[in-house]
């Protein structure tokens, strides 16, 4: 089913900030390396407006909005990020994100919080499950989360994170998997729980790096204490590799993996389509999720624009002996970015990836790692 039919996308010129720019006029014998510092606009701003059709929302219109902006005397870019859509069928989906650096860059803040009522999709349970037991049904979602980490030693950081999902499950056909079998979750539920984070980081740069590595462990576990209508653990490992081969090649690798125990809704489970382009984000789901993805990377290749190339391979599982060959799920795909600030790296994305059986084109701000 081909879901999006018109993508408009519209750039705006960075926020200017007319007396910081002039007081670099006046500095003429400022060194180098301070000028182009002073250059650096306090705020980069983008909006990229997004119009599409799909059978399910009918026409839908978007905005993604985001600031880049530096906080104090840390040089690491901290931002606002807004994913806000509306749609013909009255369905909604509003996103916010914000990432904060202090201290010299030793300290940092991440929120989001996310107000969701979107038409989705339930195959059920496992990796091997037919396409033809698709149930569609609505979800309204409250989702947020506050986290915090501190650098511990050099490239070294540890910290914490909230987190917190309300969901309730909306518009069911009545003969579906949903409606007959009542996955965890299938209700009303509330989740809550903590999560311990560790994370080493030597990347050249957050928006787009070329050289340097970024592994991540969370260690999350709701907790009925915490008023979770849910008990379980997952460990999230995001491990990924940057090499720098051109002046403007460089290849990306990353390794993924979730590993889920306890009673987890199914709203809740990892998917591969979170990760590999080409697949459905709710199509393939379990408790146990690993996967493996490259992407070479010639941006720019001529004045803003590049192109990528990538590919992948993964899958869902609840025991190891679930995972086979002949059922991995795959994908490849190609990439165009427009680089829209030099100084900050930011890039828009356009991306076709292909799977098994599968297709699909994405458009956004941001590599995909």
């Amino acid at each position: 089913m081909i879901t999006y039919t018109i993508i408009i996308c519209i750039v705006f010129a960075p926020i200017p900030a007319t007396g910081f720019e002039a007081s670099i006029v006046k500095e003429s014998i400022v060194s180098q390396t301070e000028t182009d510092s002073l250059r650096r606009k306090p705020v980069n701003f983008l909006v990229l407006p997004i119009i599409f059709k799909s059978p399910d929302t009918g026409w839908a219109f978007g905005a993604l909005p985001q600031a880049v902006y530096r906080t104090g005397s840390s040089q690491h870019p901290s931002s606002v990020r807004v994913d806000a859509y509306y749609t013909q069928k009255n369905q909604y989906h509003f996103l916010l994100r914000s990432t904060n650096w202090f201290h010299g860059d030793r300290t940092n803040v991440d929120g989001k919080l996310s107000l969701k009522k979107w038409p989705t999709f339930y195959y059920g349970i496992g990796n091997d499950t037919p396409a033809s037991l698709k149930e569609s049904f609505t979800e309204n979602l409250l989702e947020g989360s506050l986290q915090g980490i501190r650098r511990i030693g050099k490239n070294w950081y540890a910290g914490a994170n909230y987190s917190m999902r309300y969901g309730e499950i909306r518009e069911l056909n009545g003969e579906g998997l949903v409606s007959q079998n009542f996955p965890g979750g299938s209700n009303e539920i509330f989740t809550s729980g903590l999560a311990a984070i560790f994370r080493f980081d030597t990347r050249d740069h957050h928006f787009f790096p070329t050289r340097g590595f970024f592994h991540n462990v969370e260690v999350y576990t709701a907790l009925k204490a915490l008023a979770s209508d849910y008990a379980f653990t997952t460990i999230t490992a995001d491990l990924r590799m940057y090499v720098p081969l051109h002046p403007s090649h460089s290849m990306a690798v990353q390794v993924f993996s979730v590993t889920g125990t306890g009673d987890m809704p199914f709203r809740q489970l990892p998917s591969v389509g979170s990760v590999l382009r080409g697949y459905s984000n709710v199509r393939h789901i379990d408790k146990n999720l690993a996967l493996l993805q490259a992407e070479y990377r010639f941006v720019p290749v001529m004045w803003r624009v590049g192109f990528v190339v990538f590919a992948g391979a993964g899958d869902v599982f609840n025991h190891p002996g679930d995972i086979e060959l002949n059922k991995l799920k795959y994908n490849g795909g190609l990439g165009i970015r427009y680089q829209f600030s030099r100084e900050e790296k930011i890039n828009i994305r356009a991306d076709y990836g292909v799977g098994r059986k599968t297709a699909g084109d994405y458009i956004d701000l941001g590599e995909a790692f």
